[in-house]
């Protein structure tokens, strides 16, 4: 699976063009998604769907088609599985992230691009995460996203996310 999304990430640049579009310097966005431990793609208990929330700021560079930011994502996943450390688990990341964006400014622009940062697991643990993703931006304003948060080996997840961008977009 981890082979199969780096050879993704890896080739996705390849699949179309940058054009250089004037584009809102700052923009956020508020998303809301499912998030799948690693484990569930081979062993049905290893726990439930998780519920996934982030809140993101970037800002857009404009001589190229890319952007920085920061973004806080919380995790809640409910379940009995030894994964789950008793009956819940709250997960709380804090990660600075770019993308590199195809298409700009367009009704549908696509986007690949990257975040690492710190995740506290239950409040008692803290591990360095990374996290590849992949998306599509829909009339400059819904955010549709697939990332892979990668920390320690049981906690790795799947995250899918659908969102909204507030700024952004073409400038006028």
């Amino acid at each position: 699976m981890k082979r199969l999304l780096l050879i993704l990430f890896a080739l996705l640049p390849l699949c179309g063009f940058a054009q250089e579009v004037e584009v809102r310097r700052v923009e956020g966005s508020i998303s809301l998604g499912a998030s799948f431990f690693e484990d569930n793609f081979y062993d049905s208990t290893a726990g439930e769907i998780g519920l996934l929330s982030s809140v993101e700021l970037r800002y857009n560079f404009r001589s190229v088609p890319m952007d920085v930011g920061i973004m806080s994502v919380v995790d809640i996943r409910g379940g009995d599985c030894e994964l789950c450390n008793g009956s819940w688990e709250n997960n709380l990341s804090f990660l600075a992230v770019t993308d590199y964006n195809f298409r700009r400014g367009n009704k549908v622009s696509y986007f690949v691009g990257a975040g690492v940062g710190a995740t506290f697991y239950n409040a008692d643990t803290t591990k360095l995460c990374f996290m590849p993703r992949v998306g599509m931006e829909l009339f400059n304003h819904l955010r549709l996203t697939m990332a892979y948060m990668i920390g320690p080996k049981a906690k790795n997840t799947l995250n899918l996310t659908l969102g909204v961008a507030i700024g952004g977009g073409r400038k006028k």
